[in-house]
């Protein structure tokens, strides 16, 4: 009885997916056996206004606040280093699978994808993997592709609203394609009981929820979509660089003062021949260094002056570019500015708080949405991902705190043994 039940109960999920099998059969096939699910709180559609990723994106590539911040941020979670852990059965098989990957999917390294998956979520908020079917069976996960954010959504009906399903989950997301791309037999097929509700457009794809893994920085509301970096300051950071390039005008200007020439004087009154011909001259500057006037043609430059409230309000909007981004301004600009040491360690002590906070939700959506439908999908055990101790702080600094340590009793050798071989870069 029960194997007839799980049996029909496949093929009701396997019709509602389309082309792909739903990877929580386990789980649902538990709520059901045990009880039927009864939920009666229901999502929306958020309609607070975003800011488009596009425009994220270009923040990032033309602002170097934002891109140094990033990239530092992504390169000492990267530099901690990670390991998976499973059983001694499937550790070949999942080392195999990522030292592999790309070779199907996206032309890149598994070290490549976790990175980029970081750098997405601070820059736009969300990061989208899709997971590869094997075509034959289209049950296995053979391979993993790392998505452009900003051509992603959730599949929405004509109106813009989410189209959900009796558990207030997505059905699917859209892809989105130039306009002159040929999409005509890609994506997925959009289940039958959703095909009147879901509206795409010419150039864009279905993809059902369970071939993609969503992660999301940090959300709001109903928890659809994440928050990056870099949005809670976008207006700052337009204002900064709008008044930066009008102060690199003002600077030019400064640097070629306007030069005005009076013609005449009490005795020489000036005729339009006569201011003509001086302006003549006058334009000659730019290439001649010497010039002859008569007395009554006087010369002087213009003085243009900046307004000392400029520089005030840059740095008061950096300030608030930077507090978005958590990195300790002397790190977020790169400057050799003197900084109090006491300040800058709590500082770094905070940001090693957020970059923690980042990696665990990131490692947490990881193992849920990749490592456990990997398992499933292919029939391998279970996985984790441990990452290591991200530190902001001189390794000198914390070698001298553990010594301490050592040396007070508190800590034994053995203890402190794989922090030392790591930091110089030996061998375990």
């Amino acid at each position: 009885m029960f194997n007839k039940f799980k049996k029909g109960f496949k093929e009701v999920v396997y019709s509602l997916v389309g082309k792909t099998p739903d990877l929580n059969i386990p789980r649902q096939l538990a709520l059901n056996l045990s009880s039927t699910p009864e939920q009666q709180s229901t999502k929306v559609t958020p309609s607070v206004e975003r800011v488009d990723p596009q425009e994220l994106e270009q923040a990032y590539i033309s602002d170097a606040i934002s891109f140094n911040s990033i990239n530092k941020s992504t390169q000492l979670i990267m530099a901690a280093g990670h390991e998976l852990i499973t059983d001694k059965k499937s550790q070949n098989k999942y080392q195999d699978f990522f030292d592999n990957i790309g070779d199907i999917g996206d032309d890149m390294t598994s070290e490549e994808l976790k990175e980029s998956i970081f750098r997405y979520e601070m820059i736009y908020g969300n990061a989208y993997v899709e997971l590869i079917f094997d075509r034959a069976t289209k049950k296995r996960i053979v391979d993993l592709a790392l998505l452009d954010s900003k051509r992603m959504d959730y599949a929405k009906t004509a109106d813009g609203q989410i189209v959900l399903d009796k558990f207030g989950k997505a059905v699917g997301y859209t892809l989105k394609f130039p306009y002159n791309y040929a999409v005509a037999g890609q994506g997925d097929t959009i289940p039958k009981m959703y095909e009147n509700k879901i509206s795409l457009s010419e150039n864009e794809i279905f993809l059902v929820a369970a071939r993609i893994c969503h992660f999301k920085l940090y959300t709001y509301g109903d928890r659809f979509y994440g928050l990056g970096l870099i949005e809670p300051a976008y207006k700052s950071v337009l204002r900064k660089m709008n008044i930066e390039e009008a102060q690199t005008n003002s600077i030019y200007a400064r640097g070629t003062y306007p030069v005005i020439a009076t013609v005449g004087d009490a005795e020489h009154e000036p005729t339009p021949t006569d201011i003509e011909e001086t302006l003549k001259n006058l334009v000659k500057l730019k290439h001649d260094r010497y010039m002859a006037f008569p007395h009554w043609i006087k010369v002087n430059p213009l003085e243009v002056r900046q307004s000392d409230i400029v520089q005030s309000t840059l740095n008061y909007l950096r300030r608030n570019q930077i507090a978005a981004l958590g990195m300790p301004e002397a790190l977020a600009a790169g400057s050799g500015e003197a900084t109090n040491r006491a300040t800058l360690n709590n500082q770094q002590q905070i940001l090693e708080f957020t970059l923690n906070d980042i990696v665990n939700k990131t490692v947490a959506t990881f193992e849920k949405c990749i490592l456990r439908k990997i398992a499933l999908a292919n029939g391998w055990g279970k996985a984790k991902i441990k990452w290591g101790d991200i530190g902001a702080e001189e390794i000198n600094e914390k070698s001298d705190r553990l010594n301490k340590y050592v040396k007070n009793g508190i800590l034994a050798h053995e203890d402190v043994t794989a922090f030392a071989k790591k930091s110089e870069g030996l061998d375990e």
